[in-house]
């Protein structure tokens, strides 16, 4: 059995036999160490990426230009992705949608960590403050969990060439998005993957629009099945219809599924409004 299958049969055996975080970081930790020590399990991913060119054009745009999907759970489980720091960028404070393992493969990695500071329940605004830093070399391992809880940035160290970092993410909580931070702006700014991203602006373009037409392209939005494109929709929709965007924010709300905290600011802004 070659180095990925085995990687993937011992992960989705720890996935099914626990649900212990402690556990699941402890182990996947070794795991994923081990794997990153042995990067002749990247042959033939970058094989394909560099010479295949139908293999580039099947696969689908993520949040990061910077990443190289490995493999893909087919039940959600989890995922396995490679990402390259180039020394020459800067790259943002962000969090994560699931909970995640991250060992380095080549190179040193800076990682910083944060915590939420202070949030004025505002949509965009988040003060943060640095918890800790550490630099990771092959083999090296960190951890982050989802959402606010795992906020951390990290750059390459080495600057004559890039470092490499192996992730395995755990099933997201919270899909379509990714929240990156300012930290001299203390704001908050969501990536998208890039096919989603053309269709939240033009939602947001039509909230600058007073026209009747609007309503009626607003009401096939609201009700994507996607929760962040359903805000979007009604965020614009609250500056034709107030009441109504009020009535369908709520209803949101009882959901109880992400963002709902999204949901929650929106009502808060608009009632203030």
């Amino acid at each position: 059995m070659d180095l990925m299958k085995s990687f993937c049969a011992e992960l989705g055996e720890l996935l099914q036999s626990t649900n212990s975080q402690s556990e699941i970081f402890h182990r996947g930790r070794v795991l994923l160490s081990g794997l990153a020590l042995k990067p002749l399990f990247l042959k033939e991913v970058f094989r394909k990426y560099i010479t295949d060119d139908e293999f580039l054009k099947k696969r689908q745009l993520t949040f990061d230009p910077n990443e190289i999907t490995i493999y893909v759970d087919p039940a959600g489980f989890f995922s396995l992705r490679l990402y390259v720091w180039d020394p020459g960028v800067s790259y943002p404070v962000h969090s994560h949608g699931s909970w995640g393992v991250v060992a380095c493969v080549a190179g040193e990695i800076l990682e910083r960590k944060f915590k939420m500071q202070e949030n004025e329940s505002q949509p965009g605004f988040a003060k943060l403050h640095e918890t800790g830093r550490a630099i990771l070399k092959p083999g090296d391992t960190t951890t982050v969990l989802p959402l606010g809880l795992g906020i951390h940035q990290m750059d390459a160290v080495v600057k004559e060439q890039s470092s490499i970092s192996l992730h395995l993410y755990g099933q997201a909580v919270r899909r379509g998005y990714l929240e990156c931070y300012t930290l001299q702006k203390d704001s908050i700014y969501r990536v998208m993957n890039p096919y989603l991203y053309g269709r939240v602006c033009a939602l947001r373009a039509l909230g600058a629009i007073a026209e009747d037409w609007v309503a009626e392209i607003l009401d096939q939005a609201i009700v994507d099945k996607k929760p962040h494109i359903r805000y979007e929709a009604l965020r614009a929709l609250s500056r034709l219809d107030k009441e109504a965007a009020l009535k369908l924010i709520e209803e949101e709300m009882v959901k109880k599924i992400q963002p709902a905290e999204d949901f929650e600011q929106l009502c808060r802004l608009i009632r203030n409004n």
